[in-house]
């Protein structure tokens, strides 16, 4: 196991740029903590990623919130 990632973890408001736990707050860190695996991802609720996906152009969404999993990944 590379790491843990949460997908639809919050949605970040496009107007005031608050993030809000829409299906309650995350248990994520907790878990990552109890098994001891160190790369946790949170993906947002962000209707652009659907579109890529749609579209078959995931490799063209901006993911700050993947890097430190792809770091991991990379140097497996």
């Amino acid at each position: 196991v590379v790491g843990l990632v949460e997908n639809m973890s919050y949605f970040e408001c496009a107007k005031c740029g608050e993030r809000h736990a829409i299906f309650g707050e995350s248990h994520l860190e907790d878990i990552a903590k109890q098994y001891g695996i160190p790369n946790v991802a949170r993906l947002p609720i962000d209707p652009a990623i659907a579109r890529s996906c749609d579209a078959g152009a995931i490799e063209a969404v901006q993911s700050p919130w993947l890097d430190a999993m792809a770091d991991a990944i990379a140097k497996l």
